[in-house]
């Protein structure tokens, strides 16, 4: 089943306001089996809106229109779906009885401009709007069914939830199950090509997106297909460089493995020291952004140092030599109790110098899963020595 999301108001396309309303219906419809083909705003000018719904209904069966349903000569969305779908408007008696009994129960006064609230296709169903004044509404052309919902996001939802989402579960649409994974240390283009030689072919959706330095790639599997050979087929692909499942910030694995041991619980001498001279600061946003700062009593220095605590290093080793111009690899390694663990990081897929953001970036996202790496597994049999 297609769905087309469709958002009116000239405030969306001039970028004075974000678009929520798609980015939270796409979630529903995706939830519930739909396929979403087309995200669609236009301005307010009756012509655009015409000429993208009626492109819309041939392409789609079910659109979802939001905005527009308000009080204000701006608000044309109902006298366009009207003409699109070759109906009249019809004023609501009914409607008009229950806006005037909702706004004197808050202490506010009718005003001829809210009659507008009250005209409705005359063959639509309407749907009651349990948060605000516009009722949004159904109509149909042909075989595809338009929902019309208010544009405040708050009572877009609300119409939602009560006179939309019980159709939708009615339809008990067969699903395809989205399957993710995060790379690092990979292109998008080299992620893509792996994926594609182990899965391609097959009549499945895949869909990639860089979130430098991660790749994200995504698989939806058809409830009707059996889902383990084409994940292990993906993870044999790209195993070699996945981190993540995509649900989270991939670096919470840092976070993550600091809580597992209670070792480094915040308590006096769980001390953690980071000495960072490759990130040029991007270590340390990073670990902001985790809120490792909140848990931990954290200091930084520029390098080694005696200090009580357990030491996070990310420095370039000049020990090992990578690439034909004998760039220096980098190293993260962690000290506590008087053993040190450390591991070569992967060398960054770009062509770019150590000192480039991307390349700096690379590398702190790189330390944050060699570091969880090292204390999940290689320092578990240290004593607490702390």
């Amino acid at each position: 089943m297609k769905a087309a999301i469709f958002t009116i108001g000239t405030e969306v396309v001039d970028g004075e306001i974000v678009n929520t309303n798609a980015s939270w219906l796409a979630q529903q419809l995706d939830h519930y089996g739909f396929t979403v083909t087309h995200h669609v705003s236009t301005s307010d000018r009756v012509p655009d809106m015409k000429e993208v719904l009626a492109w819309l209904v041939t392409k789609v069966d079910w659109v979802f229109v939001s905005g527009g349903l308000g009080p204000t000569s701006d608000d044309r969305t109902r006298d366009v779906i009207a003409d699109v779908v070759g109906d009249r408007l019809v004023f609501s008696e009914d409607v008009w009885i229950r806006l005037g009994e909702s706004y004197r129960t808050r202490g506010f006064a009718l005003t001829e401009d809210h009659r507008r609230q009250c005209y409705f296709p005359q063959h639509c169903r309407t749907l009651d709007n349990p948060v605000g004044s516009a009722l949004g509404f159904v109509s149909e052309l042909g075989k595809t069914r338009i929902i019309v919902l208010p544009g405040p996001p708050a009572e877009l939802k609300g119409v939602f939830a009560q006179g939309v989402e019980p159709d939708i579960r009615a339809l008990r649409l067969k699903k395809a199950t989205l399957q993710r994974w995060v790379c690092l240390g990979i292109t998008e283009s080299g992620a893509a090509e792996r994926v594609e030689a182990a899965v391609g072919g097959q009549g499945l959706d895949i869909g990639y997106r860089a979130v430098i330095p991660y790749v994200h790639v995504k698989v939806w599997i058809p409830e009707e297909r059996t889902r383990q050979p084409i994940i292990d087929a993906v993870d044999e692909a790209i195993g070699e460089y996945r981190v993540d499942s995509g649900t989270n910030d991939p670096g919470c694995v840092f976070a993550e493995a600091l809580s597992a041991l209670p070792l480094w619980d915040g308590s006096e001498g769980s001390n953690l020291v980071f000495s960072d001279c490759v990130s040029g600061g991007r270590l340390v946003a990073r670990l902001s952004e985790l809120g490792v700062f909140d848990s931990y009593s954290v200091s930084f220095r520029n390098g080694p140092d005696d200090e009580d605590g357990v030491l996070f290093t990310l420095a370039a080793d000049e020990r090992e030599q990578t690439g034909a111009d004998g760039q220096a690899s980098v190293r993260a390694s962690v000290r506590i109790g008087g053993v040190t663990r450390g591991r070569l990081l992967r060398v960054p897929p770009y062509n770019k110098e150590l000192t480039s953001p991307r390349v700096r970036g690379y590398y702190a996202e790189q330390a944050l899963h060699a570091w969880a790496r090292i204390v999940r597994s290689d320092l578990r049999e240290i004593p607490d020595t702390l």
